[in-house]
């Protein structure tokens, strides 16, 4: 019987340029295990390499950390940053949207499959 190949690990990555908008909780408050990505940044949950949605390494005072988060709740804080976004950018309009918000519109769309 022939082998099967093992299956492959696909850790979803967000968009560098997207990572600046998405709030994420600060530092000092979170456990060891959320700040190496072991944990869901922001919901606590247990993740694996099949599970975890990278969310770049980042530098706060001095500290690198590497969070990572569910799908559910990176879903949330990405629609979080989507509707936001308007708000405080100069060239959305009601009846334009800028490559940000278009971009965090289609990964929104993404991370719902």
């Amino acid at each position: 019987m022939p082998e099967m190949p093992a299956p492959t690990t696909h850790l979803m990555e967000i968009p560098a340029a997207l990572v600046p908008h998405i709030v994420l909780p600060r530092l000092e408050l979170l456990s060891e295990a959320r700040t190496r990505g072991a944990e869901c940044v922001w919901g606590g949950e247990r993740l694996t390499g099949e599970t975890a949605i990278d969310l770049g390494a980042h530098t706060d005072n001095g500290v690198r950390w590497f969070p990572r988060a569910c799908r559910r709740c990176t879903r949330s804080a990405v629609r979080s940053a989507r509707d936001k976004h308007p708000d405080r950018c100069t060239e959305c309009s009601p009846a334009a949207l800028c490559d940000i918000r278009r971009a965090l519109h289609d990964l929104l769309l993404e991370l719902r499959r």
